[in-house]
């Protein structure tokens, strides 16, 4: 648990810069054209094979197709400079998409505040043993916090008053130079991170899509805290390291969602696009108002290199998020319903966060008979029933929804050629098939 808390405090705003995931063009029908850009909340970090990111859940939901060209770890500056020097497929993609969906801002958040905490580790000679001002990195990621700053050595600092009131100045500075504007006292002296970078950056994106497509329907997303762990985690943390410990980490756990609200507020200015209020959903509050971004990733999940991704709930969430954004429903929820069914611990989804998905969520999920999470024999079979059963003009012994489910062919029956289709994108996902949706299989044969 210790590292697991030593790793938030150095991480703070930090997502980690793993290696970008491949470019994927995905199809799961003829409708909408989707286009997914930005950094790793986007491009599905920390999800398994058979997980599904957000901009597939979209795709699927929506009965389109996705290309998803978001790159771990790139800034609002990384992804306008991408955009800009697209080639002609990818200029192509883009003036065919429907919808384009921005996930920015988090990383240019990342390199000021872990620049300024290295920084202020240096001066205090907090840094890792034969480590100098010499080695710090020009533009520094979670890596870069893990490798230079001795944590015990900055929990210990934290402990005496005057030095925890310097790391909390830091921090206050931080927040300052990440958030103001020109209309806060003293503003003008500040970066102006978001005002300054990211927005401008975010509105040169807008301009490059709507050149190409003027058309296309633009949804910029928020961006979420992962730092709110459990109450009676935290409690656990306080009495197994200290006060100070525990204080450090409250400190950093409240800039974030400082920041975070900043940032949804600001990003309204931005004009051609629709928002997805991602923080909201990952905020959503239990009896005792304590927010559950926790559940949303795996920063509870006792890994050491700590992940702040989204777990497959997370991406069940945005999905959500970015779906009731567009205003869309579907009575097929498709991947979203699968997704959701599959969580081994859906029956603690926050509420808020479940109310906004039964909004969207539909009625049944194509395949999925039985509505638990896995399109399997034990689908195939029920199809099997339900088809003996009508053609001896038996009542079938399942819902209307779940013979919805059922009818995989679009040719009006249930019959054994859909329980073939199951048993066949069953047999496929278990030999190399995992990651591919039923939708997108059925396109394909």
């Amino acid at each position: 648990m210790k590292k697991i808390i030593s790793a938030v405090l150095s991480a703070a705003l930090l997502f980690s810069t793993a290696a970008a995931l491949p470019v994927s063009a995905e199809s799961y029908g003829d409708g909408v054209n989707i286009t997914v850009l930005g950094d790793s909340i986007a491009s599905g970090t920390g999800l398994s094979d058979e997980e599904y990111n957000y901009g597939q859940i979209v795709a699927d939901y929506l009965g389109g197709s996705v290309e998803n060209y978001a790159v771990s770890g790139y800034d609002s500056a990384e992804t306008l400079a991408q955009i800009r020097n697209f080639d002609s497929e990818q200029k192509a993609q883009l003036a065919d998409s429907d919808i384009v969906i921005i996930s920015t801002g988090a990383n240019d958040m990342i390199k000021f505040a872990a620049s300024s905490l290295l920084e202020f580790a240096e001066k205090n000679n907090l840094l890792m043993d034969g480590k100098t001002a010499e080695d710090l990195p020009e533009n520094p990621t979670l890596q870069s916090i893990k490798e230079f700053v001795n944590m015990d050595a900055l929990i210990n600092f934290a402990g005496n008053f005057s030095n925890a009131r310097a790391l909390t100045d830091r921090l206050t500075y931080i927040y300052q130079n990440i958030t103001y504007t020109d209309a806060n006292p003293n503003g003008a002296n500040r970066t102006q991170v978001i005002a300054k970078q990211i927005i401008p950056n975010i509105n040169e994106m807008v301009s490059e899509i709507k050149a190409a497509n003027p058309d296309a329907r633009i949804v910029l997303q928020t961006v979420y805290n992962p730092l709110q762990l459990q109450a009676s985690y935290e409690e656990a943390v306080k009495a197994a390291y200290g006060s100070a410990y525990h204080t450090a980490y409250i400190q950093f756990k409240t800039l974030f969602q400082n920041i975070t609200e900043k940032y949804a507020a600001q990003i309204k200015e931005v004009e051609g696009v629709e928002i997805a209020d991602v923080l909201t959903d990952f905020s959503s509050t239990d009896e005792n108002s304590q927010k559950y971004g926790w559940y949303f990733t795996k920063v509870q999940a006792g890994q050491e290199n700590l992940d702040i991704h989204p777990t497959q709930a997370g991406h069940v969430a945005i999905a959500t998020t970015i779906i009731n954004t567009l205003g869309e429903t579907r009575e097929d929820g498709g991947l979203l319903s699968l997704a959701f069914n599959g969580l081994t611990n859906a029956d603690s989804y926050p509420a808020y966060a479940l109310n906004e998905y039964k909004k969207v969520a539909g009625t049944y999920c194509l395949g999925d008979v039985n509505a638990d999470g896995s399109i399997d024999a034990t689908d195939a079979n029920l199809v099997l029933i339900q088809f003996a059963m009508l053609i001896t003009e038996q009542p079938t012994t399942i819902s209307a929804e779940q013979l919805k489910a059922c009818e995989l062919n679009n040719d009006n029956a249930i019959d054994s050629l859909d329980a073939s289709a199951i048993l066949g994108y069953y047999a496929y996902s278990l030999t190399g098939g995992k990651g591919t949706s039923l939708k997108e299989y059925l396109m394909n044969k």
